[in-house]
């Protein structure tokens, strides 16, 4: 499948990021064109319809590219500026919006979120209600069991496509669940801990979690193509296409007549957001670049919980956010999945540069990994701008 390249353009930081690299770009062209096959090994190997990639410097310079099919049936080429699903990438946008909660002092970290819910019956059930805090929330350490795995749920999104849940319908499905550890004494990943999160932002601030988020990032940080996935109608939305046919009970093409397969108000806080890849670096350069949280609080989100993960390449989890080292390069980030999208963000803070995948398909393949593709790409783009330091395969 030809690949679409979109020309090298320039874009302003609504920020200064203050001491991090510049970067010098030599040889953008031949960068872009290896970066435009690496993307085209993807569609044309058929191992995706279509994917979309961003790769921002510190000195305001993104390259997008795009390559394969946004609509199969259709056979209508994916843009550069094309929106995906961002999944749990959502989670980073989370995570900031309670650091800047605590740094006006409106949220303690070490403050018991049964606090917020003392006259909520529904808490009292959450396992570990008693002894969770802010913090165990953000890094998936508060031992909540995750809701999005249990048949009930899908069975009843497939019975009702449209139904808005509320974060009480979605935690029951838990309610009989053993804890994954106790309170702040393990590690494990889920949805649940944020949903919790998004209603602590509600009721400290007395707004809607998406009001908050508009007015503390995406309108400050011009992230002008992040959107609310709250709704099955999305502006831009491109097709997706799951493996979870079975499992979730969803059609294999997860977009149709303009409308998403099921509600994604479901996701809520979880992720929450469609987004370009464009939008993606944005972000990451702002966040992870020190343009958005004080420079102690960005050191809180990205000290690691003191246990091991089940993330690939050994990350570690801090508040909200991926920390993790591939030969030798350190990256912050996170990856996201939504049925039908998969996206993975990174920041490499040694050379202020961020890089976003997004991919119109969640299906796995044998002999073939995504996260090892994502590496690749960073191999191409450092051996371009730090050829001493590293070398491109």
């Amino acid at each position: 499948m030809p690949g679409l390249i979109l020309a090298t353009a320039l874009a302003l930081m609504l920020f200064s990021c203050k001491g991090n690299k510049q970067v010098k770009i030599d040889s953008n062209v031949e960068m872009t064109r290896l970066l435009q096959a690496r993307l085209d090994s993807l569609t044309d190997n058929q191992i995706v319809p279509g994917a979309t990639l961003s790769v921002r410097f510190g000195n305001g310079t993104n390259i997008s590219l795009a390559s394969g099919l946004a609509d199969v049936e259709n056979k209508t080429p994916v843009k550069p500026d094309d929106i995906m699903l961002s999944g749990s990438v959502g989670k980073t946008y989370v995570a900031a919006v309670i650091l800047k909660l605590y740094e006006q002092g409106l949220i303690d970290l070490k403050a018991k979120v049964i606090s917020w819910f003392q006259d909520t019956d529904w808490f009292h059930k959450v396992r570990n209600a008693p002894d969770i805090t802010v913090e165990m929330l953000l890094n998936h350490t508060a031992g909540i069991p995750e809701y999005v795995y249990q048949k009930e749920l899908w069975q009843a999104v497939s019975e009702n496509r449209d139904k808005e849940w509320s974060v009480e319908e979605r935690l029951a499905l838990i309610s009989d669940e053993p804890p994954t550890n106790p309170p702040g004494k393990g590690w494990a990943y889920a949805d649940s801990h944020y949903l919790i999160l998004g209603l602590i932002i509600e009721k400290v601030t007395g707004r809607t979690y998406y009001e908050v988020l508009d007015e503390m990032i995406l309108v400050p940080c011009m992230l002008e193509h992040t959107l609310h996935s709250d709704r099955r109608t999305i502006p831009g939305l491109i097709p997706g296409y799951t493996q979870l046919t079975e499992e979730f009970l969803l059609p294999h093409k997860v977009l149709n007549n303009n409308g998403y397969a099921f509600n994604p108000q479901l996701e809520w806080t979880g992720g929450g957001l469609a987004s370009t890849v464009s939008d993606l670096t944005l972000w990451a350069s702002q966040l992870y670049g020190g343009s958005v949280l004080k420079p102690e609080t960005l050191k809180l989100m990205l000290t690691p919980a003191p246990y091991e993960t089940t993330l690939f390449e050994d990350a570690r989890y801090g508040l909200g956010s991926f920390i993790a080292e591939t030969d030798g390069v350190t990256w912050y980030g996170h990856t996201g999945f939504s049925p039908g999208y998969i996206t993975y963000v990174q920041y490499l803070p040694d050379y202020d540069i961020a890089l976003a995948l997004q991919v119109n398909d969640d299906s796995s393949h044998d002999n073939f990994s995504l996260k090892e593709y994502f590496n690749t790409i960073k191999k191409v783009v450092l051996s371009h701008n730090y050829p001493t330091s590293e070398k491109s395969e």
